[in-house]
Order: C-alpha cells, then structure tokens, then sequence
C-alpha cells in the first residue's frame, strides 16, 4: 500500500506567493515602480521647505525685542541711531519683504550675513556642520548597534525571562534621564578620569602629529558621543524589541523551528530581516532629529557645532541666522521621513498602491 506525499518545499517564509495571477503581476508592476511614490514626498517637502522660513520669521517677528534691544537699553545711543541701524539691518522690514529678500538670497546661495558674529551665515554653518555631522554619525551608529544588539540577544528564546526584562528596565530608566542631566554625570565623570572637557580639540593641534591628532579627537569627541547615544539607545531597544517579538509571533517562525532550524537562524535570518520594516521609519525619525538631539549635549559640553550656534542665534536675536538654522532643522527632518519612506518601500513595495 502505498501514499501520495507531497512535495517538500523550504519557501516557508512566504505563504503567498502575490505572483501567481496576471492581475497579481500587473499589481506588481505597478509597486515596483517608485517613482508615484517619492514623487508625493518630494511635492510636500518643498512645501514645507518654503513655509519654514516665513513661519520663523513670524515667530522672531512676534516675539518681544531684537538683536538691538540691549543697545537700546544705553540712554546715551538715540533713538534715530537704532531707527538708522535697524534699516541698514533689514530688522525693520515687513514680513513679506523679509521673507523674498531671504528666498532671492537663497536661490542665488546666499544664506545672508549673521548680526551676531558679523560674518557671512554660510561660513558659519559650513564651519560647524561637519562637527555636528560627525558627533551625531557616530552617536547614531552606536546607539543602533548597541540597541540592534541588545533586543536579538534578549530575544533568543530561554526558560528565564529576566534578561528581557532587565533591558526593558534598563530602556525605561535610560529614557527617563534627560539629556542634559546625562551630559553633566558625563562632565562630572570626565573629572575624575582626566579625559578633556569642551572643544573639540586641544589648544597645540597644529602642532600634533597626524596619528596624536586622530587620538585627541577620540578623546574629545568619546563622552559627547556617549551623552547623545544614550539618548537613542533606549528608543532603539524599545522599537527593535517590539519589532521582533510581533515578528516571532508569525506563523512562518512557527514553521521553522518546527523544521529544525536554529533559534539563532530563526531570530536573524528571518524574524529580524521581517522586522526591519517598522524599524525603517523610526531610523529616518532618528537622522531628521539630528540637531535637536544634540543641541542639548553641544551646549553643555561646550561641543562646537550647529547646536550651540543656534543656541547662541536664539539668545542674541540674530534672527536671518535662526531662519537659516531652522529651514536645516526643517531639511534634516524631510530627509529623514524621505529615508525612512526609501527603507520601508525596499522592505515593502505595497506600500506604493497607497502613496
């Protein structure tokens, strides 16, 4: 007597094939065409990038007193001398004429001329941009690495469940600390072991040699790196550990380890290649956060970058050098939802039939 065995077949990741009909195909065709989908995206963006600015200059405009009011404070400065220095600023103008006179400057790449520093803005950010670019590069790439890291080595299945509960804990108290308060715990433990405080290099670093140079700029930059990260990890970890445990509780993982591949194989190769959509958007939410994660950290360690300049902007009313720093804030947070969009449409082309 004999039986009929099915064929054995190892595609046990995906249980519905969305090819197998002519209209499957034509639908098919039609998500893997990006172009719909980012073209929307984009649309919106330039939007929102010409509404910052007029907006910012709304706020600056509304609010009480100008980059002159502590001038006007000196009974010896008259009154025509500030009417005199706040035409020749520009401080003066209507709001509309502020805001063409800034978009004509900008279309042509002039990001105007700060009333602080009395030099041109576009020297200013390019000066500090890189600073900011690396603090926040490596910040990020830590706190995902540790996170990522963290939630697969908890989510590997175990009799105990305490070590996913003690990142959890963990996750919770790290999140619940702000970020200045960890800068200062960092300045106060920067003390004790004898690693530089503020700046970003020594005062002899034209005098270093390349290979001292790269070891000073590690020291410099090791606890700003560590204030900002942990201001990402706990959100990492949170994220990629919800990610997984939906993703483990999908019958395709079931039908793995029922075939006998690893724990390992499974929490990878499978639940977090799955996983890596939801995780897709909240990585663009963490690179268009970028200035203000760790505007809080370069303030308080005295690191040079775009967060301590728009600090300073904002105090001294330096308002053509604020607009500028928040239409960046306004691109970095675009770029950020544009990325995060690219991932989750690599991840999942569906997602084009509802752009």
């Amino acid at each position: 007597m004999s039986s009929a065995n099915p064929a054995r077949t190892d595609t046990y990741e995906t249980p519905y094939d969305h090819r197998a009909s002519p209209a499957s195909e034509a639908t098919t065709a039609e998500y893997a065409s990006p172009w719909r989908f980012f073209a929307a995206r984009v649309g919106n963006a330039a939007v929102v990038a010409l509404l910052v600015p007029v907006l910012t200059l709304f706020l600056l405009g509304r609010a009480p007193g100008d980059y002159l009011s502590e001038l006007a404070a000196n009974p010896q400065v008259s009154q025509t001398t500030l009417a005199q220095l706040r035409a020749e600023y520009g401080i003066d103008q209507p709001l509309p004429f502020k805001y063409l006179h800034w978009l004509r400057n900008a279309a042509h790449g002039d990001l105007g001329f700060s009333l602080v520093y009395q030099r041109p803005i576009a020297d200013l950010i390019g000066a500090r941009l890189w600073n900011t670019a690396l603090l926040n590069s490596l910040a990020l790439l830590l706190a995902w690495t540790m996170g990522i890291g963290v939630s697969l080595l908890v989510s590997l299945p175990r009799r105990s469940r305490w070590p996913d509960w003690l990142a959890g804990a963990a996750a919770t108290l790290m999140a619940s600390v702000p970020a200045v308060l960890a800068a200062l715990l960092l300045l106060a433990a920067a003390a004790a072991t004898g690693l530089p405080v503020g700046g970003m290099t020594s005062r002899d670093w034209d005098e270093l040699a390349f290979g001292v140079r790269i070891v000073d700029l590690s020291r410099h930059l090791l606890l700003p790196v560590i204030a900002v990260s942990l201001a990402w990890l706990p959100v990492v970890i949170r994220h990629t550990r919800a990610a997984l445990d939906r993703t483990l509780r999908e019958p395709y993982i079931a039908t793995a380890r029922a075939k006998g591949v690893s724990s390992a194989r499974v929490l990878v190769a499978h639940a977090f290649r799955n996983a890596i959509g939801p995780l897709a958007a909240y990585f663009g939410l963490s690179v268009s956060a970028l200035l203000s994660a760790s505007l809080p950290v370069e303030v308080v360690m005295g690191w040079p970058g775009l967060g301590q300049l728009a600090y300073d902007a904002v105090l001294k009313r330096d308002i053509f050098l604020v607009t500028d720093l928040a239409v960046i804030a306004a691109l970095l947070l675009l770029a950020g939802n544009l990325i995060g969009d690219a991932l989750l449409y690599w991840s999942d082309p569906r997602l084009g039939a509802r752009a």
